[in-house]
């Protein structure tokens, strides 16, 4: 049976949001993310990207590009609520969904022709039914024979597209592609490649494996051979069965007191837990990521036996992370996050008591903050440790 494979990416999802719900803001170039000396670009509409405007641009360098580009603060839960909506309408053409991001997914829509129809007039019916969902937002829909074939094809005709890879084409359509366009392939690997005067995707077509494994080893050199030539290397296989949430803030000053380091990480860890408790879902493996001022980043993880049950308890494990590593030197950029199996590690599972009792208590108030923010919004309540 020939298999399908949608790829549905939001057009430049937070902008479009803030375009969509203040009207102002329509036909502009807009910059989503803080204002600050330190303030970096979440997300830029397709106007600011005419300006040469990317995410995780500074801020002050977007400005000095695009001077009368609007700047409006990232509204984590306004995007998080549109994802849930949109998400809720996949399930009517396929079980088989694969949530990527907060703005992207993969649809297996193999098998499901004769019943719905052409998979083009199926993408069509998809776009139509997000839109009206979600008050009037566009989706570019890339369909192919595999993931990889689908995620490329998304990018074609963006925004508000759709392209289909017909199947046989996979290996013309990738050689058409430069290689910034592939999957997978970095700037830096993308440097490596044209030092060694690879410069286009069939100049890496020309190599041979064994080229390849020589200059960037067996792994890396296999997926370089397969994904210049149109062959899905395994992107996202399996990844329904992984899922994290993660809160991260760069300081508009450094910071090295321990105390304030310490208030930060709390108030990230709470944006993870009530995060987790919309989704409710938990995960066992604590990550941190820190980032001193020469942009020197390091990670940490840590799989524990239980999920941690609450703020309090996330927290202590991530600052345990953090310490011993940290070197009491100050940081520019501090994220603490949760992973693990998206199907079992459920808010339905059983709880492990905490050894602390003062934190098991603390934490038994998480529930109830969620439901105050719910009715009353998130500004409604705040924690004593976090200002």
């Amino acid at each position: 049976m020939e298999r399908v494979f949608f790829h549905v990416d939001m057009d430049a999802f937070y902008a479009s949001v803030e375009q969509m719900d203040d009207p102002t803001l329509r036909g502009k170039p807009v910059l989503v993310g803080g204002r600050s000396g330190r303030g970096v670009v979440a997300a830029c509409s397709y106007e600011a990207r005419r300006h040469g405007i990317h995410s995780a641009m500074p801020m002050s360098e977007a400005i000095r590009r695009c001077p009368e580009a609007r700047v409006v603060p990232v509204r984590m839960s306004r995007y998080r609520e549109l994802s849930r909506t949109i998400t809720e309408r996949f399930s009517r053409y396929t079980p088989i969904v694969q949530v990527i991001s907060i703005d992207e997914a993969f649809l297996d829509m193999t098998g499901t022709e004769r019943l719905l129809g052409s998979p083009e007039s199926v993408a069509l019916r998809l776009k139509d039914d997000i839109r009206a969902a979600s008050g009037g937002l566009t989706v570019s829909v890339g369909i192919g024979s595999s993931r990889l074939i689908a995620k490329l094809a998304s990018e074609v005709n963006k925004p508000d597209g759709l392209y289909r890879v017909p199947p046989g084409n996979e290996s013309a359509f990738v050689s058409g592609l430069e290689l910034k366009d592939l999957w997978g392939l970095g700037r830096s690997t993308r440097r490596r490649l044209e030092s060694l005067g690879i410069s286009t995707v069939r100049a890496l077509r020309e190599q041979r494996p064994e080229f390849l494994r020589g200059h960037f080893g067996q792994s890396n050199g296999d997926f370089l051979y397969r994904v210049c030539r149109g062959e899905d290397p395994g992107i996202h296989r399996g990844h329904r069965e992984r899922h994290s949430i993660s809160a991260e803030e760069t300081f508009e000053r450094d910071i090295a007191d321990e105390v304030q380091l310490r208030r930060e990480m709390t108030a990230l860890a709470e944006e993870v837990i009530q995060r987790s408790i919309q989704e409710r879902w938990r995960g066992r493996t604590v990550q941190v990521k820190f980032r001193y001022p020469s942009f020197e980043t390091h990670t940490a993880s840590r799989t524990l036996p239980d999920p941690p049950e609450g703020t309090k308890a996330l927290a202590r494990v991530a600052l345990d992370l953090l310490e011993p590593r940290r070197g009491g030197r100050p940081l520019r950029l501090l994220g603490v996050g949760i992973a693990g199996d998206a199907r079992t590690d459920t808010l339905d599972g059983p709880r492990q008591a905490s050894l602390f009792e003062e934190e098991r208590t603390a934490d038994d108030l998480d529930p109830v903050v969620a439901a105050l923010r719910e009715r009353f919004g998130p500004e409604a309540i705040r924690r004593a440790d976090t200002v």
